[in-house]
């Protein structure tokens, strides 16, 4: 943000409104010193003519004052290249720097948001690499990040982004250990039971004569409970203590959400995450023939959601809720999908060839041809 002074702005406007300083003075009941003081830094109007002079100018009171309470996308965007680059050197004046872009956008969600996940990021990865500057060295991090993702969600409680900032807050809290209060800021929004306020609504507006609005509000409860869904099963597929026979079972209901025609790009991760985790007990359990079936398929599916990020096609079902689909964007946008295909890759296979799990299989010509097809992205097989 850009600070004018409000003499500067006062200076601005006057000029822009056509006024003299002696008629502007007049207006304001003051002398034409006091205006010419303020104008060239000296002093300050009263605090109690500050609404006058902005209404005089048919300004707001945070334009007179120079106050930018949302910052704009090059803000964002500096901020968050200039955040990761300090975060990257040296935590303190990282800190620092954080703690004034909030100051400067203590309104704006979405600044403090971007803010709070650089931030968040940057821990865990300390945390997790077991250095002399790991958790403990980042704690001030860790409490900055957290501060701005409790301010977020005081702000924007129920926007789309929503979750995701109370995902990473549950996360943070968990991760320093304090479970108890991770659960208790996400436990009261678990459903109990189906929720059918939807096809109320819905029910509603096809009685007032909207069956527009009806057929919007289903269809975008429907693509919400796909989502939710495709969310629910490839979270449970990570539980150990999971049974195999039910880890099975989720594998094939993983593919019946996954492979309808045209409904792959609403869940692309979903069956590759469930398929591998099938896979890994399977062999874990010694059925090495069955793992290797499931590998195989594994393969295509990783394919599959490679392709699938890299060129998304929304479910034309869903195109009234367009809001919550992937958005066509440019040459970046298309970039950034490629870079998010080869990072999926890489860490599936790469978590396939560095596993315990599958050390039984390795130099088994079967397996070691899968790896290499499925590093050099020849999954189609």
């Amino acid at each position: 943000m850009n600070r004018i002074p409000v003499g500067e702005r006062i200076l601005e406007e006057r000029s822009r409104n056509r006024f003299t300083q002696e008629e502007l003075a007049r207006r304001l009941g003051v002398s034409k010193a006091a205006v010419s003081k303020w104008e060239c830094g000296q002093s300050m109007p009263d605090i109690a003519l500050l609404p006058k002079i902005a209404s005089l100018f048919s300004i707001t009171l945070d334009d007179l004052l120079g106050y930018e309470p949302m910052a704009t996308e090059e803000v964002l965007e500096e901020t968050r290249r200039q955040l990761a680059e300090l975060l990257a050197e040296d935590l303190r004046r990282a800190c620092d720097y954080a703690e004034d872009r909030a100051a400067l956008y203590w309104s704006d969600p979405e600044l403090l948001r971007t803010v709070a996940l650089l931030l968040y990021t940057r821990f865990i990865e300390l945390a997790d690499a077991g250095e002399p500057d790991g958790a403990e060295g980042a704690q001030p991090v860790a409490e900055l990040a957290e501060r701005l993702l409790r301010r977020t969600l005081q702000l924007d409680p129920s926007s789309s982004s929503a979750d995701l900032t109370l995902q990473t807050l549950c996360m943070l809290l968990a991760f320093e250990g304090r479970d108890g209060q991770a659960a208790e800021l996400v436990e009261r929004m678990v459903a109990a039971k189906p929720n059918m306020a939807a096809v109320t609504l819905a029910g509603v507006q096809v009685k007032a004569g909207d069956s527009e609005a009806g057929v919007r509000t289903l269809k975008r409860q429907l693509l919400c409970s796909l989502l939710e869904a495709a969310s629910c099963v490839q979270a449970l597929a990570g539980f150990q203590s999971l049974a195999l026979a039910d880890l099975e079972q989720l594998a094939a209901l993983a593919e019946g959400i996954w492979l309808p025609s045209g409904f792959d790009a609403v869940a692309p991760t979903l069956a590759p995450f469930v398929r591998i985790a099938f896979a890994t007990r399977l062999v874990e359990s010694g059925e090495t023939e069955r793992a290797m079936d499931e590998l195989e398929r594994f393969a295509q599916d990783l394919e599959k959601c490679c392709k699938t990020f890299e060129s998304p096609q929304n479910p034309p079902l869903f195109q009234a809720v367009d809001d919550l689909l992937w958005q066509e964007g440019g040459e970046e946008a298309q970039a950034a999908r490629s870079e998010a295909a080869a990072s999926l890759r890489s860490s599936l296979v790469g978590g396939v060839v560095s596993s315990e799990s599958w050390a039984p299989l390795r130099g088994n010509p079967r397996y070691e041809s899968l790896i290499r097809q499925m590093a050099d992205g020849e999954g189609s097989l």
